[in-house]
């Protein structure tokens, strides 16, 4: 006698075309197996191939000269205590989103996928009550020696229903604007950057290299830290016209703490909630500043503005396959700080007059980025950049009165390319090219930006941030 799933069986395979028939032989299909020593439910060559076409564990099916994959995935999910999660659905995707296969997790919280070639897949992990993962794992021909482990964070608040955001690509990403994005936790990556801040008017440019490293905390925590390196040069006007200076030194170190309040709820719509975050900063002078400048070094000496400072930031970002889109506005507070002759202040272009020191204030001073990236090739992070940024000081600080500094803003156009390269399952290197063009300046000089910046990204198992 037919069991209904004998029955489901003979309806799908009658309907297949009579090359998939010839292809792939009729299945017996049996009900209530027990899993093997393996813990997968079956020892047939077809096992995996079931487990890959969405059949809950509780099917067991047998054939013979069966065609199958021979890259293969598996892992195990687990809770945070490292106890097995059973019954939790896996789905196998592209890089791009696109749904492959899906399984369930057997009794001991193992699930495994056939994988029609090599290289990186995204992995989702999804229970009622728990939060859902996405990882990225490698499909090779050997079995590998220690299944990957999934934990899932148990949160019974967890939104129910939701289509999930599989599509997620390391990309270099814009060259200001910072991502709302944190690292998991054993994650981190390091970030040089080469700023080439030309000003023709002055005959000066600053090579302005933040060297950054972020490493992931876990619970949606990410401690940043990045040391800035100045290369400052000088020619006419600044010097007398024959005559060119150069100096380099370190400029401010920036310590940040960055927690994520929400994750993208849907990557395919520009409508669904986005990745939400803050930040708190602090700005530590490092270097060479204020007071002991020579005036034969026609400013090359001065590096950053000396002051301790403070900020908040409020970052976002939204995926809409094929376009991403960041935002950040931010709050820096400067501290107070004594400055003398030759110190040049924030804007570039005033200066303190020989012989004079100053209790230096600078007013509050709003940062502001937004960029929107197309991804042309998510296997290769080939994209394009369009991005904004800018800064606006005011008269005057909020904790520190009235500011002696003067008042200045300014707005760049940042357009820039981005690639990755190389790219296996634990490291990536993204590489991002651009120059920021002037648009908009008040008590600023015209400044044009060529920008570059490599982010080696390590570990934490799933598509990351900036």
């Amino acid at each position: 006698m037919l069991t209904l799933l004998s029955l489901t069986a003979i309806a799908e395979a009658s309907a297949q075309t009579a090359s998939l028939a010839t292809a792939w032989p009729a299945i017996r299909l049996q009900q209530d197996p027990a899993p093997d020593d393996e813990g997968f439910f079956g020892g047939s060559d077809l096992d995996m191939n079931q487990i890959a076409a969405g059949r809950p564990p509780s099917v067991h099916a047998t054939t013979t000269n069966t065609p199958s994959y021979a890259y293969t995935i598996s892992g195990i999910v687990t809770d945070a205590s490292e106890l097995p999660i059973a019954q939790a659905r896996v789905t196998l995707e592209t890089r791009d989103g696109e749904h492959l296969a899906h399984t369930y997790t057997d009794s001991n919280g193992r699930f495994g996928f056939n994988a029609p070639e090599p290289g990186a897949y995204l992995v989702v992990v999804e229970k009622v009550d728990y939060n859902t993962e996405i990882k990225v794992l490698e499909a090779s021909m050997a079995a590998p020696t220690k299944p990957a482990v999934i934990e899932l964070t148990y949160n019974p608040s967890a939104v129910k229903g939701k289509k999930r955001a599989p599509w997620a690509i390391n990309t270099s990403g814009p060259q200001y604007t910072g991502t709302a994005d944190t690292e998991p936790a054993g994650s981190w990556y390091v970030e040089p950057w080469v700023y080439n801040e030309r000003t023709p008017s002055q005959g000066t440019s600053i090579y302005y290299m933040p060297e950054r490293i972020a490493i992931g905390l876990g619970h949606n925590f990410e401690l940043d830290f990045w040391q800035t390196v100045e290369i400052n040069n000088a020619g006419y006007p600044s010097a007398p016209r024959g005559i060119r200076a150069s100096d380099w030194g370190f400029g401010n170190a920036h310590v940040q703490l960055k927690y994520e309040w929400l994750e993208d709820q849907d990557t395919y719509s520009f409508f669904a909630l986005p990745t939400i975050s803050t930040s708190a900063d602090i700005y530590i002078p490092t270097g060479n500043f204020t007071t002991d400048l020579h005036p034969d070094a026609y400013n090359t000496d001065q590096f950053s503005n000396g002051t301790v400072d403070e900020a908040v930031n409020l970052l976002l970002r939204k995926r809409f396959k094929p376009f991403e889109l960041y935002a950040e506005v931010g709050d820096i507070i400067q501290n107070p700080t004594r400055v003398g002759p030759g110190y040049t202040f924030s804007n570039g272009i005033n200066t303190v007059p020989l012989g004079a020191y100053e209790r230096m204030v600078d007013g509050n001073l709003i940062w502001f980025g937004a960029a929107l990236e197309d991804v042309l090739n998510s296997d290769y992070g080939i994209g394009w950049v369009m991005e904004f940024t800018g800064a606006m000081q005011s008269g005057s600080s909020l904790f520190f009165g009235a500011a002696n500094a003067p008042s200045y803003s300014y707005l760049w156009a940042v357009p820039a390319i981005e690639f990755n390269w190389p790219t296996t399952g634990t490291l990536v290197a993204t590489w991002g090219f651009g120059i920021g063009l002037p648009v908009m300046q008040s008590n600023f000089p015209r400044t044009y930006t060529p920008t570059g910046t490599v982010t080696i990204y390590w570990n934490g198992g799933g598509p990351r941030g900036e």
